[in-house]
């Protein structure tokens, strides 16, 4: 922490809670955002796989295993926080 963040809000526990407040719907804003991103990367990932144009079977289903193994870290996240 810097010294001005201290005098700032150090000494003032309301303003420091609103600071924490601004971080925690900040960091979630975050987390959504990036839950949706790796659904839509899953999805596009499964569509990709189900797609059969030029694909060998065995590429057809690496590709689903693929799909199915993609963790959706930033929902799990996002879960366990909020």
């Amino acid at each position: 922490m810097t010294d001005k963040f201290l005098r700032t809000y150090g000494r003032d526990r309301y303003q420091l809670s609103q600071v924490e407040r601004m971080v925690e719907k900040s960091y979630k804003t975050y987390l959504v955002n990036e839950c949706n991103n790796q659904k839509i990367y899953k999805k596009s990932l499964q569509k990709q796989a189900l797609d059969r144009n030029g694909m060998t079977e065995a590429d057809r289903q690496r590709m689903l295993r693929k799909a199915q193994e993609f963790d959706l870290s930033r929902c799990i996240e996002l879960n366990e926080l909020f």
